[in-house]
C-alpha cells in the first residue's frame, strides 16, 4: 500500500509543483502536530524534524526501497557536569584537588616486636587477643594499666599476664554460667576501671561481641536506666557482665520503678569468677568479623550503634601507635569516659596493641579532687595526655584562680608535650585557649593543647602526633562560606570565623572534599562534604 501511495503522490507533486522528491518519512498515525482547526502544523513539524524528535517509523526511498531498521531517536545529553569533568577542569585551571592523606601503613616498625617475631607469627596484630597472649608470654610482668583514685593513689594495676589470666576467667564464666554461644552480644556494664578492660578481652576470648554501656547513675536511675535498657534491647544482648554493686542496682526496687527488672538477660558478676580456664581461646576465621559494637546516645537522644570489625580495630590501633609514637617504654595519661568512640579505644585497646603504659584517671574522681589530673601529669612527668572537654572545663572553672596554689604544691606541666581533647564535635576554641592561658603559669606550653577529630563511624580521622608542625588557627570570611567558598582573612577582620586545626591526618587515612550533588572532588578553597577512606 505504501509503495502504491508513494508512486501516486510523487507523480502528482512532480506534475503540479515541478519538485522531484527523493524520499518520504512516515510517522505513526496522529502524531504530527496539528493546528487548532485540525490541519497539520507545518512550522512545528519542521521544528520537530530539525530537533530530531519527529520519530519516523520508516522511510520510503523513491521508488523501490523501504528502510525499516532506523536508528534509535537521539537522546538528550545531560547538561550537568560529571565528577570526571570537574576533576579535569580543576587540573586544567591549575587548581589543586582538595584532598589529603596520612602516612601509609607499612610493615611492622615496632622494634620490640621485630626482635621477637621468631617467637610469634607475623599476623599477630590481626587480632588484639593474639597481641595480648603474645605480650603475656614474652613480657608477662610489664605493667599495661595503672588506675588512680581521687587521692592520686594507684588502686589497681594490670600486667600483661594478669590481664590475660583475668580475661581467661571471664571467658570461662561466659561459657559456664551464661551458656553463651560464639557471636552473641554481651553487654559490659562497668565504671571506668581495669575490670572493664578485662571484661572486654574476656568476651573476645570466648568469641562473644562486647557491647560497652555506660552504667546507670545510682542517684538518678529514672533518667539513666532506660538508656541502658534500650541499648540492651536494641543489641539483643544475651548476657550482662557487671560488678556486684551494679548487679544489685539492676535488681533493686528503685530500678523496678523505671524498667522491667524481670526481663534482664543473664547477669554475671565478675567479682565472683571460676578458677578454671576456657578449653580454648577463640580466634575469628576472618578479620572482617565484628570485634565489638560501639553504641552512643546523641545530645538529641538518638541512639546509634556502629559495628567495628577486627580489621578496623587493628588498623586504628596501628594508626594511633605510629602517630603518637607509642611503644613499651612510653607512658600516657587518660582522663575521659571509656564508653564509646576514641575514648574507648584509648582506654581499653591501644595499650594492648602498642605496649605502652596507660595511667587511667576516671573523670568522676575530679569531683572530689579537681587537681587530680594536672597533679598526676606533674607527678609522673607525663608527656602525652588525653582528656575530654568536660574535664578541661572542670579544670578551667574550678582551678582558674588557684594556679598559685598549684605552684606551691609543686605542680609543673612543662613536661607535657601534647594534651589532646577527644570529642566528636567542632573544637571549642575559647575553652582550649582559656585552658592554655590559665595553666601557662604552671609551665603548660600553649602549643601543647590540640583536639582530635572523628565521627561515629570514623572514630579517628585526625590526631596530633609527636612530630610535625604545631596546630594552627586560621580565619575565614563568613560571606564567602555562604557561597560555598573558603577565603582566608586576617585575624580580627569583620565577618571572620576562626577555624582551629584538629591535629594531623592519621596514617592510613585519606580524606577528600566532594561536591555532594556531582560526587566529584572539589578544588582548593571550595566548600563540600568530607569523605573519608
Amino acid at each position: 500500500d505504501s509503495f502504491q501511495w508513494m508512486s501516486r503522490v510523487l507523480q502528482a507533486i512532480d506534475s503540479i509543483h515541478q519538485v522531484g522528491l527523493y524520499c518520504l518519512a512516515l510517522v505513526p498515525a496522529n502524531t504530527l502536530p496539528k493546528t487548532p482547526l485540525g490541519g497539520i502544523h507545518i512550522s512545528d513539524t519542521k521544528q520537530f524534524f530539525l530537533e530530531g524528535t519527529l520519530h519516523p517509523c520508516n522511510i520510503l526511498m523513491c521508488p523501490h526501497t523501504c528502510v525499516t531498521n532506523l536508528p534509535k531517536p537521539r537522546q538528550k545529553q545531560p547538561v550537568g557536569v560529571g565528577p570526571a569533568s570537574v576533576m579535569v577542569g580543576n587540573l586544567v585551571a591549575g587548581k589543586r584537588i582538595a584532598q589529603a592523606a596520612g602516612r601509609d601503613l607499612g610493615m611492622i616498625e615496632d622494634q620490640d616486636l621485630v626482635r621477637k617475631l621468631c617467637m610469634w607469627p607475623t599476623v599477630m596484630h590481626q587480632y588484639l587477643t593474639e597481641a595480648l597472649q603474645w605480650r603475656a608470654q614474652t613480657d608477662p610482668e610489664h605493667v599495661l594499666f595503672v588506675l588512680l583514685n581521687s587521692k592520686g593513689v594507684a588502686v589497681g594495676t594490670a600486667t600483661c599476664i594478669q590481664l590475660h589470666k583475668r580475661a581467661e576467667k571471664i571467658a570461662a564464666a561466659l561459657t559456664e554460667k551464661g551458656s553463651i554461644n560464639t557471636g552473641e552480644n554481651v553487654v559490659l556494664l562497668f565504671p571506668p576501671s581495669i575490670d572493664l578492660i578485662a571484661a572486654f578481652y574476656g568476651c573476645l576470648y570466648a568469641g562473644c561481641v562486647p557491647v560497652n554501656v555506660r552504667p546507670p547513675h545510682p542517684q538518678n536511675l529514672a533518667a539513666t536506666l532506660p538508656t541502658v535498657r534500650m541499648i540492651i534491647d536494641v543489641s539483643k544482648a544475651a548476657c550482662i557482665l557487671t560488678t556486684q554493686n551494679l548487679m544489685r542496682t539492676l535488681r533493686s526496687k528503685e530500678a523496678a520503678a523505671s524498667v522491667n527488672i524481670k526481663t534482664w538477660p543473664t547477669i554475671i558478676d565478675t567479682d565472683d569468677l571460676p578458677r578454671r580456664r576456657p578449653p580454648q581461646i577463640y580466634r575469628p576465621p576472618t578479620a572482617e568479623m565484628i570485634a565489638y559494637l560501639d553504641f552512643s546516645v546523641s545530645t538529641t537522644g538518638m541512639l546509634t550503634g556502629v559495628k567495628i570489625s577486627h580489621a578496623a580495630v587493628s588498623a586504628l590501633c596501628r594508626s594511633i601507635k605510629l602517630q603518637c609514637e607509642l611503644y613499651s617504654s612510653r607512658q600516657i595519661a587518660i582522663c575521659l569516659d571509656p564508653y564509646c568512640g576514641l575514648g574507648f579505644v584509648l582506654w581499653c585497646l591501644a595499650s594492648v596493641y602498642s605496649g605502652h603504659q596507660s595511667i587511667l584517671i576516671p573523670p568522676f574522681e575530679l569531683e572530689s579532687c579537681l587537681s587530680l589530673w594536672l597533679s598526676t601529669l606533674s607527678q609522673y612527668r607525663v608527656r602525652d595526655t588525653f582528656c575530654s572537654y568536660s574535664v578541661m572545663e572542670l579544670c578551667t572553672k574550678g582551678l582558674g584562680t588557684q594556679t598559685e596554689l598549684l605552684k606551691a604544691r609543686g605542680v609543673n606541666l612543662s613536661c607535657v608535650r601534647s594534651c589532646v581533647v577527644i570529642a566528636e564535635e567542632r573544637p571549642r576554641l575559647s575553652l582550649t585557649q582559656s585552658f592554655s592561658k590559665l595553666f601557662k603559669d604552671v609551665g603548660l606550653s600553649t602549643r601543647a593543647v590540640s583536639t582530635a577529630f572523628g565521627s561515629r563511624v570514623n572514630l579517628a580521622v585526625c590526631l596530633q602526633g609527636t612530630t610535625g608542625p604545631d596546630p594552627c588557627t586560621v580565619y575565614v570570611d563568613m560571606k564567602s562560606l555562604r557561597h560555598d567558598r573558603v577565603r582566608l582573612v586576617e585575624r580580627g577582620a569583620p565577618q571572620s570565623l576562626p577555624l582551629m586545626e584538629s591535629g594531623k591526618i592519621l596514617p592510613g587515612v585519606r580524606v577528600i572534599i566532594v561536591n555532594p550533588e556531582t560526587r566529584g572532588p572539589l578544588g582548593d578553597s571550595h566548600l563540600g562534604e568530607i569523605w573519608v577512606h
